[in-house]
């Protein structure tokens, strides 16, 4: 008899006490039972096995009804639909089986009246992801139900598997656009298997599923795409050919500049133009920059934007002369971006091109229109050197009270001796609100010995203790507080939160520690492929940087657009990770210690209490705040 018959016969002469003890209630015992069941041959041993761990632990008991022999499990399985429990914890279980025999049972939850419950029920069909599942998965792409088509294909695109890219492509040829347009979404999540049936979307018949290709190409930075999206740039169809150019942007090919160019005076419509002044801008080549003086001189205002905003993101001499020109622009809003781009330019290391820029931002403070003067203001603020703060001190005098407070504001953004000079001068200034504007900011630049906001005698064994202090804002606020001296102090990391494609504000590069996320403020997939859907990596991201925190005497800045919803979930993903097991409560209260009115992503919530292995609590802390979640 081998040992494992021998382990096998031992089972059935163990009594349940003994079972319990050896098998059950420690790590080893339980291990070595996963390994034991998918050979036992007798049901009435296997179904013991598993009735013993239900008693012990519902999840073991799942997680082993689904290693006993397949013949065996559809009797064992339909016994743990049967236990008298909530419909989520019933849905978790059926996962754990990991079972096509449990697949039926969850296409019932997909008729529960509570859409979490429904939802629960299609990640769990994602959790099991075999073939079987994959097809009931793209079977609900054509439900009624617009929520279980949407996480259908959210779920399929967590299964990143050959299968999964398969039955998306046969979907592809569904007569239904809504399926259509699921599965392209759905195979832009699941790179590499995704490669050939996105490739092969591009020549779809359907306009709709070539840009949704084009967009996905783009956006996994399909490098074998690139002769189809060079092909698609000359589609009848407009969107798609400026989802190709905007594609091929985001990959950066090189090859693909001059047929960017010829599309510059695309005859049907200006959103082409703008998309290839914005993929010109990311390639950034020399033969791209020469593209984009081209488009300078483009009919549409729009387009002529679109180029100088580009432009300022290449940051070089040639770029930085061609921002200069479009300050003379007829437009107001080009020379507004003008300015901002050349506010932008990255003049470190080159002082004939910072002197360059410096004067011709000086020139344009004399711009007729108060908007351009606000937006010269805020760039002579970034540009910083001498001859910026000589035209500052000239808008302190400007008729428009927006543009004065920001000529002072950028003054204390500089901080030099001369920015402290023309600051202190300005409190005997015409205009009351420079004096009173240019005293806050000397107040701010006082340097103090101390942190305003550490306090030595706090409580060591308080929650508050284990973490830096928690602020959560707006990203412009965010900004002005990085700006602010007593703030920055101690401000050692920042998480950022912002729309894809959207780059973080130049001067959070101020704080040492960083994370970047991007993605919307969603809790539910939307067909829209620009917008993003936060992950599971996402909040791994954050749990990862939690950790490392030092916590006392720095600060932890959290922001997002409106510093409400991602900015708050992820604080609090932050705090609970740190604070550890048994304090989601506590983790709660110290987000809306740091801003009442929050309301979190509750998406992103229930994905941190997923990984940090919470069972419900930390969702459950905040469920009164996002009514609307569903």
């Amino acid at each position: 008899m081998n040992s494992a018959a021998a382990l096998i016969q031992q089972l059935a002469e163990l009594s349940d006490a003994q079972f319990k003890q050896q098998y059950l209630q420690q790590k080893q015992g339980m291990q070595a039972l996963a390994r034991m069941l998918p050979q036992v041959d007798d049901r009435t041993l296997a179904w013991r096995a598993v009735k013993l761990a239900l008693k012990v632990n519902l999840k073991l008991g799942a997680k082993l009804a689904g290693t006993v022999k397949p013949e065996f499990q559809p009797e064992i399985i339909r016994s743990i639909a049967k236990i008298k429990t909530g419909p989520l914890l019933k849905i978790q279980l059926l996962a754990l089986t990991n079972s096509d025999v449990a697949i039926p049972l969850l296409l019932k939850g997909l008729n529960y009246q509570d859409s979490v419950a429904r939802r629960h029920s299609i990640r769990a069909l994602g959790q099991i992801g075999s073939q079987a599942a994959v097809i009931q998965l793209t079977r609900a792409l054509n439900s009624e139900d617009a929520q279980i088509r949407a996480w259908a294909a959210w779920t399929l695109g967590e299964i990143n598997s050959k299968s999964t890219a398969t039955a998306l492509q046969k979907a592809l040829q569904h007569p239904a656009a809504r399926v259509r347009a699921w599965a392209v979404w759905a195979l832009g999540k699941i790179h590499p298997a995704a490669a050939r049936p996105l490739l092969a979307a591009l020549t779809h018949q359907d306009p709709e599923v070539r840009w949704r290709a084009a967009v996905n190409c783009g956006k996994i930075g399909l490098q074998e795409a690139v002769p189809g999206l060079l092909n698609a740039l000359r589609d009848e169809n407009h969107i798609v050919r400026a989802r190709a150019a905007a594609a091929l942007g985001r990959i950066g090919d090189r090859s693909a500049v001059p047929r960017l160019i010829e599309l510059f005076d695309d005859p049907d419509s200006y959103a082409v133009s703008l998309r290839v002044a914005e993929a010109l801008g990311q390639i950034g080549t020399e033969t791209a920059v020469a593209g984009l003086l081209q488009s300078l001189n483009h009919h549409d205002s729009a387009v002529r934007g679109s180029a100088v905003s580009a432009l300022g993101e290449i940051s070089t001499e040639v770029a930085a002369v061609a921002a200069m020109r479009a300050l003379s622009d007829e437009d107001i809003f080009v020379r507004g971006r003008a300015a901002e781009a050349l506010g932008n330019i990255d003049t470190r290391g080159d002082g004939n091109l910072l002197q360059m820029v410096a004067a011709a931002l000086a020139i344009a403070s004399g711009d007729g229109e108060c908007y351009v003067r606000w937006r010269v203001a805020v760039a002579l603020g970034q540009i910083g050197s001498s001859e910026a703060v000589a035209a500052l001190v000239k808008l302190l005098e400007d008729q428009n009270s927006g543009v004065r407070q920001r000529a002072v504001k950028s003054l204390g953004q500089i901080g030099s001796d001369a920015a402290v000079g023309a600051l202190e001068a300005a409190l005997n200034r015409e205009f009351a609100d420079v004096r009173a504007v240019a005293a806050q900011q000397l107040q701010n630049l006082e340097v103090e010995e101390e942190t305003a906001d550490f306090d030595p005698h706090a409580p060591t064994d308080s929650p508050a203790s284990k973490l830096p202090k928690i602020s959560i804002a707006a990203e412009a606020d965010a900004c002005e507080y990085i700006l602010h001296p007593k703030f920055a102090r101690s401000l050692l990391y920042l998480i950022s939160i912002g729309n894809p494609g959207i780059a973080e504000p130049k001067i959070f590069r101020q704080v040492p520690h960083r994370l970047r996320l991007e993605f919307n403020d969603i809790d539910i997939p939307v067909d829209d492929p620009d917008c993003v859907l936060p992950g599971r990596e996402d909040v791994l991201k954050v749990i990862d940087f939690a950790l490392k925190m030092l916590p006392q005497q720095t600060t932890l800045l959290v922001c997002c657009q409106s510093g409400m919803g991602r900015s708050a979930a992820c604080a609090l993903t932050a705090c609970a990770a740190v604070l550890g097991r048994g304090k989601e409560r506590e983790s709660w209260d110290l987000v809306l210690a740091a801003k009442p009115q929050v309301m979190p992503n509750q998406w992103i919530v229930e994905l941190a209490d997923e990984a940090l292995g919470r069972g419900g609590k930390l969702a459950a802390a905040t469920d009164n705040r996002r009514i609307g979640f569903r």
